[in-house]
């Protein structure tokens, strides 16, 4: 996948396909990501979210935001993670993206989790499980066991 994604990227460029670009440097950030490899993930969403927004292109500056928010979370750098899942949040509830609002709100669970604010976490994963429950979505189960054992001392 990321082969492709860099494929794709040097095919917008080459046509100056900004669009395309952002989305290319985006799915190339992601699969970084995925490899452990966030400094390079970090530095190719950074270059997709500034084309989304300067396209204006709402979903893509959404879904930049998010690939930040993942590659800062997996460096541990929490802060950092939260302001842009939250940037991520406000497109996707701008844009009725109600599926990765969710998503997002999960990860800002984790992240509330993790920094040991429990009624936080649970907030977060309620909200998220919410949005799910009314999607009819299966990821409601893991929901529920999270926000069980958050309540568990």
């Amino acid at each position: 996948a990321l082969k492709s994604a860099q494929l794709a990227l040097s095919i917008y460029q080459s046509e100056r396909y900004h669009l395309g670009e952002a989305l290319a440097l985006n799915n190339a950030g992601w699969y970084h990501a995925l490899q452990g490899n966030y400094p390079e993930a970090i530095r190719l969403c950074r270059q997709a979210l500034q084309l989304c927004t300067q396209a204006g292109y709402r979903i893509g500056e959404g879904n930049s935001w998010d690939s930040l928010g993942f590659a800062h979370q997996h460096l541990g750098q929490s802060t950092q993670a939260a302001t842009c899942y939250r940037r991520a949040l406000d497109i996707y509830r701008q844009l009725s993206v109600r599926y990765d609002e969710a998503r997002v709100m999960n990860c800002l669970g984790d992240i509330a989790r993790f920094a040991g604010d429990l009624p936080g976490a649970r907030r977060a994963w309620r909200a998220a499980l919410d949005i799910l429950a009314e999607l009819d979505h299966p990821d409601s189960d893991e929901l529920r066991a999270k926000i069980v054992s958050a309540a568990s001392p």
